[in-house]
């Protein structure tokens, strides 16, 4: 049973959000920086809080510098959704379901804030990466040989602790930067 009507939740700016009928006036930059702020990435699992806004800050500086917004903006959805995490995401069907919602409200964030349509390779390439990097400094199990791919390159980031207030800050300076070059 779905209801859509009721399907919504109340953002950190007022506004009252259609998870499954949303409106691109609702995308707020000031809810996704505050919300990603706020998310502990590996379901909380890691030596301290470490947000979504600061792993995606992170990823925006690796790469090509003119797809450095789609790498900000890559875990846009979070902020409405929350995230599911890798293994359920990619091998349960608890994942399908949950991609069917995230998919075409990611397309609308990238949308809303002059990203490319098709998300760029970088964006992967970046959050891998960072996958990688996370696992070897702030995830205190050590993974097995058999978890490594041939992609599995850390990002050459040193992994500070910043504050949820920290990353939000940082989040919108750097998005505030790379839009206004965007739609320049």
């Amino acid at each position: 049973m779905q209801n859509k009507s009721k399907a919504y939740i109340a953002t950190f700016t007022g506004k009252k959000f259609f998870l499954l009928k949303p409106r691109m006036e609702d995308i707020d930059i000031t809810d996704i920086a505050h919300a990603l702020a706020l998310q502990c990435r590996w379901t909380g699992h890691c030596k301290y809080h470490y947000s979504v806004a600061q792993h995606s800050y992170y990823c925006s500086v690796l790469g090509p510098e003119e797809e450095a917004l789609e790498r900000l903006m890559h875990d846009g959805s979070e902020a409405y959704i929350s995230d599911m995490n890798r293994p359920l995401k990619h091998y349960t069907d608890a994942g399908s379901a949950y991609m069917k919602v995230e998919k075409p409200l990611q397309d609308m964030i990238y949308a809303a804030f002059a990203c490319r349509p098709i998300e760029p390779a970088s964006v992967k390439i970046a959050d891998n990466m960072m996958l990688y990097a996370e696992k070897a400094q702030i995830v205190g199990y050590k993974f097995a040989e058999q978890d490594e791919t041939e992609d599995s390159a850390q990002a050459p980031i040193l992994i500070e602790q910043w504050s949820p207030e920290r990353a939000e800050k940082e989040f919108l300076k750097r998005f505030q930067e790379l839009y206004k070059r965007r739609i320049n």
